[in-house]
Parts: C-alpha cells; sequence; structure tokens
C-alpha cells in the first residue's frame, strides 16, 4: 500500500476517533444543562430581590454606598470553568478582568482554569480556595460575602467587582463585569419593585448594612449558577461544532483515500498489462 494511503487511513482513524470524543463531551454537556438552568432560574428572584433592596440603600450615606478615592486595591472575584474545550467562555471573562486590572489589584479566582491562569500571569491573588466553581456552594459563597465585606469595611480593598457570565440563551453568552461594592444606586425610576412598601426594623439602612455580605455572598451564588449554565451551553455549542467539522473532514479524507486507492489500483493494472505485453 502506497505511503500516501496509509497517511489517508491513520488520518481518517484520528479524525473519528476525535469526533467520538466531542460527541460525548456534547452528550455530556447536554445531560448537564438541564439541571444547571433549572439552579439558574431558581436563583433568578433571589438575585432580582437583593439587587432591589439594595439598590435603596446605595441612596444613602451607608458606608457601603460611598465611593472612595482611596489607592486601595481592587478586588475582582473572576468566575471561570474548572475545564477548558468551551469555546471562548473561559478567556472572555480573563479579558473582562485584564481590561480593568491595574497594578496593586487583586483577583479572587473561581474554578481551576481561574485560579490557574491569575497565578501564571502574576496576578495578586486574594484566595485560591475556590478551584471548583461547578462544585460551589452556598456555603462557599456566604465565606466568600463575610471575607470580603470584612476587607472592605478594614479599607483592606477599595471597591469590589464580580466578573461572570451572563445566559443570554443557549447560543449566547457575555462575560460581563458586575460593581458589588460600594452599591450602586439602581437607575430604573417609577417602576414597580418587589421591596416596595417593605418596613425595615429600626429602619432600612441599620438592617440593610447588617446583611451586606449576605448581599455580596447571594450575589455570588447566584452569579456562578448562571456562569456555570453558561459554560455548559458554550461547551455543548463547541463540541457541537467540533463534531459537525470532524464530520466534514472525515468525508473529504474518505474521498481523497477513495480517490488515491483507485489511482494506485489502475496504476498496477496498467503496469501489469504494459508487462504481459512485453
Amino acid at each position: 500500500m502506497p505511503a500516501n494511503i496509509k497517511a489517508l487511513k491513520a488520518r481518517i482513524r484520528s479524525v473519528d476517533s476525535t469526533m467520538h470524543i466531542t460527541k460525548a463531551m456534547e452528550l455530556v454537556a447536554s445531560s448537564k444543562i438541564k439541571k444547571a438552568t433549572a439552579r439558574m432560574e431558581e436563583s433568578r428572584f433571589y438575585r432580582r430581590v437583593m439587587e432591589e433592596a439594595f439598590a435603596d440603600l446605595a441612596k444613602t450615606d451607608s458606608p457601603y454606598s460611598k465611593t472612595t478615592d482611596s489607592d486601595a486595591p481592587r478586588l475582582y472575584i473572576a468566575i471561570a470553568g474548572d475545564r477548558g474545550l468551551a469555546g471562548g467562555y473561559n478567556n472572555n471573562v480573563f479579558k473582562q478582568v485584564k481590561a480593568a486590572y491595574r497594578e496593586g489589584d487583586m483577583v479572587l479566582p473561581i474554578g481551576r482554569r481561574a485560579v490557574e491562569y491569575f497565578r501564571h500571569h502574576g496576578a495578586v491573588l486574594y484566595s485560591e480556595d475556590y478551584t471548583s466553581s461547578e462544585k460551589l456552594t452556598s456555603a462557599d459563597c456566604a465565606a466568600i460575602g463575610r471575607s470580603v465585606t470584612s476587607a472592605f469595611d478594614e479599607g483592606t480593598i477599595g471597591a469590589v467587582y464580580l466578573v461572570y457570565t451572563e445566559f443570554v440563551n443557549m447560543l449566547t453568552q457575555e462575560a460581563r463585569t458586575k460593581q458589588l461594592l460600594p452599591l450602586v444606586p439602581d437607575e430604573g425610576e417609577g417602576e414597580e419593585t418587589h421591596t416596595a412598601g417593605t418596613v425595615y426594623e429600626p429602619d432600612a439602612e441599620t438592617v440593610l448594612n447588617a446583611l451586606i455580605p449576605e448581599y455580596v455572598g447571594g450575589i455570588t451564588y447566584c452569579l456562578a449558577a448562571m456562569s456555570f449554565a453558561s459554560e455548559l451551553a458554550a461547551r455543548r455549542q463547541a463540541m457541537d461544532t467540533a463534531t459537525k467539522n470532524a464530520s466534514d473532514m472525515i468525508d473529504d479524507l474518505n474521498l481523497r483515500y477513495n480517490r488515491a486507492r483507485q489511482g494506485a489500483i489502475t496504476q498496477e493494472i496498467t503496469e501489469i498489462v504494459a508487462g504481459a505485453s512485453e
């Protein structure tokens, strides 16, 4: 068998093997995405109520609503995946942080890829404890909320941003940055909210100030759930595209293989006929 035909045959086997892997990864992502999107949807209402309540606090003289001009570093909570092969999911988060990061700022990476990336690039890490975004629990996020709020109170950090991936739909996911501290007032006016008419004792500022750690941890949990659903959707889409590309490549290689094999057979017949006529 000519070397070219052998190479084509080996290439076909290699691509076919890869196609089986990408198809399996697509199926795994598909099997997980229903549960992940359900968890994301369950957290939406909680997130909305929390954001509305603390947007009201941002309009007060709360210490959590005052922007400081200090040189205290900013903290970026960056949520990425535990593995790759999800299109631009991880890199888009890293780009968001990189675009805003300045010397002295800190990063709290969530997810193995985030920990590895920011450690490799020499960022100042606030913590390396959260190496799995998939297994991140509400207790983990509560601990993050308490730690980050305490650091903000002490002036160790001057602002807190959460970099996550917004789940637009199954085909579209966008990396975004949300400011957690200082609080940002809600720009919407005249809209009825879930917190309208809420009575706080002794007053709204006292109650909401005490709940800041729960707010930071709760929003982190909600957006981590959304990010994980986005990761699965991105991976499923990427693996579906890879599987289709592999299938097209195999078709092309099979065509080239058959042509090469036909050419080799034709050449052998020609040589036999030529030899017999001598």
